[in-house]
């Protein structure tokens, strides 16, 4: 599933490919997945995009009549800037055409991802979005801080929990939890300022370290695969490989179909 990582790449590619560059057609082929305002969707044409923003894993496509088309790709929404030309993947469920003859392509195997059009001032409408905690590249220290101590569960399955921060996922919160030197299944409640802090820190850098390694590998051409980009992380989907850091084996744990990767050297479980 997309994270911020992903996310940012996409949004820094696009950003300035959508300025100035008005909608010239918008095409829903798999209609339904545009669960609010599909039928306003042709009312795009002629139409800017005037930013374009992410909170959480959210995509916000602000158009210039104070409108917003909000996509949440979930598992397997794919984006792909194309000429008209190329052909298109398959389960190709919405295209956008620009003034500039390229298209904004999106492809969703699964048929999971989410879009919706809806005036700004009913943001808060969209499903899920009322309930989003703060960004996770937004939140500063000290509010980071205040709002984990209302968590005492473990440290993973509350950087996961997007109502307490928007953003972060299975993969890194692995890479998180690793830079921050903290068992992924050791509870918050075990866990002094100093390890929250080193958290929110790890939190931040890793999140920075890969956004412009996820931009250089779309920055010629957005051509997202059918898995996200994975190949530079440290210890998710590293199993059996050894620790960047001290050499031991990764470790892997798989619960409900989702692997967690960690160092049983550098992470060890602190039982409180």
């Amino acid at each position: 599933m997309p994270e911020i990582p992903d996310l940012e790449a996409i949004r820094h590619f696009l950003e300035p490919r959508l300025r100035q560059n008005p909608v010239a057609t918008a095409e829903a082929r798999l209609p339904w997945l545009v669960r609010t305002g599909a039928d306003a969707l042709p009312t795009l044409v002629g139409h800017e995009f005037a930013s374009l923003r992410r909170h959480g894993k959210f995509l916000l496509f602000a158009t210039d009549d104070d409108r917003l088309l909000v996509v949440n790709p979930m598992l397997t929404g794919r984006f792909h800037w194309a000429e008209p030309s190329e052909r298109k993947r398959p389960m190709t469920a919405l295209v956008l055409g620009f003034s500039d003859g390229h298209e904004l392509r999106y492809s969703d195997q699964r048929r999971m991802g989410r879009w919706y059009l809806v005036p700004t001032a009913e943001l808060a409408t969209v499903p899920q979005m009322a309930e989003l905690g703060p960004d996770a590249l937004a939140v500063d220290e000290e509010t980071f801080l205040a709002r984990i101590k209302k968590h005492p569960g473990q440290i993973k399955s509350v950087l996961t929990n997007q109502k307490f921060l928007a953003g972060i996922g299975n993969a890194y919160s692995d890479e998180i939890l690793w830079e921050a030197g903290l068992h992924p299944h050791r509870r918050r409640a075990t866990m002094s300022e100093d390890d929250l802090r080193r958290l929110y820190r790890a939190m931040r850098s890793t999140i920075e370290w890969a956004i412009p390694i996820l931009e250089a590998e779309v920055a010629d051409r957005l051509y997202q695969r059918n898995e996200e980009w994975r190949d530079h992380l440290r210890v998710h989907r590293k199993a059996e490989q050894p620790c960047p850091r001290c050499g031991e084996p990764i470790h892997a744990q798989v619960r409900g179909g989702s692997e967690t990767n960690y160092c049983l050297h550098c992470q060890p479980l602190v039982l409180g």
